[in-house]
């Protein structure tokens, strides 16, 4: 996937299946919201260059979950001196992602075909190699990160113990982490806002129940971790999710 401008100052990476940011916050540098699988550490030099920027230009890196393919290059910036931002309760997920525990088993899912395209690509991409993760500053639900954007911390539990919703709102954006993915895994393909399968959530009545926590978010455009960006607002991704329910 080419990297592409969302708004002014925020970009989009990765792939079709999976997506990482970059936000720019101005004088104080670069953060890096989600670090895609460990296969994509190959892509963040030719993305950043295609910003004009480096890596030394990344002061952060903030993790919305602790889930493999979100931290998986986390470790290369940590090495290079930037802080990795994490809420406390996903840090044993992500130190061993063998403990991620969910609402359902996966085997009927397989039939799905987006679902078996996502696992032969995360396969291909390192899923089964991670890299340690480094230590991390506690991301504080209701605080401001101190990361190069400023975001809002919103601690969005369900999916994983520790999902948080970052809201940047000098760029009138937010991250929705796995909360709320625009991908259909039936197909692969875009669709409307909808919580993650129970075989991706750690509870999806517990994920249902924090959408509750969006209420408030004044951001137009909602950057989920799967899929295209929703530029109806927080509010209408919500009403979406909650419609369509959790399969």
């Amino acid at each position: 996937m080419t990297v592409a401008e969302v708004v002014p100052g925020v970009w989009r990476a990765g792939t079709r299946f999976i997506n990482w940011y970059v936000v720019d916050g101005g004088a104080s540098g670069l953060t890096i919201v989600d670090a895609g699988l460990p296969g994509y550490r190959s892509q963040v030099d030719g993305a950043l260059g295609e910003l004009g920027r480096k890596r030394e230009d990344v002061r952060a890196v903030v993790l919305t979950h602790g889930h493999i393919d979100h931290i998986g290059f986390a470790d290369e910036f940590a090495a290079a001196g930037a802080t990795v931002h994490l809420h406390p309760d996903d840090v044993t997920l992500a130190q061993n992602p063998r403990t991620n525990k969910t609402d359902s088993k996966s085997l009927k899912y397989l039939a799905w075909p987006g679902t078996l395209a996502f696992i032969a690509h995360a396969v291909r991409q390192g899923v089964s190699k991670p890299a340690p993760m480094p230590p991390a500053v506690p991301l504080v639900d209701g605080t401001v990160a101190d990361v190069p954007g400023q975001p809002v911390v919103t601690h969005a539990p369900g999916h994983t113990d520790g999902s948080c919703v970052l809201e940047f709102r000098e760029h009138g954006v937010v991250f929705v982490g796995d909360l709320l993915c625009t991908m259909s895994f039936f197909s692969g393909r875009a669709s409307d806002p909808q919580l993650q399968t129970r075989a991706s959530n750690r509870s999806s009545a517990q994920a249902m129940a924090s959408l509750d926590r969006l209420q408030g978010i004044e951001a137009q455009t909602v950057l989920p971790g799967h899929g295209v960006p929703w530029r109806d607002g927080v509010e209408s991704a919500a009403a979406s999710a909650r419609r369509i329910g959790c399969k």
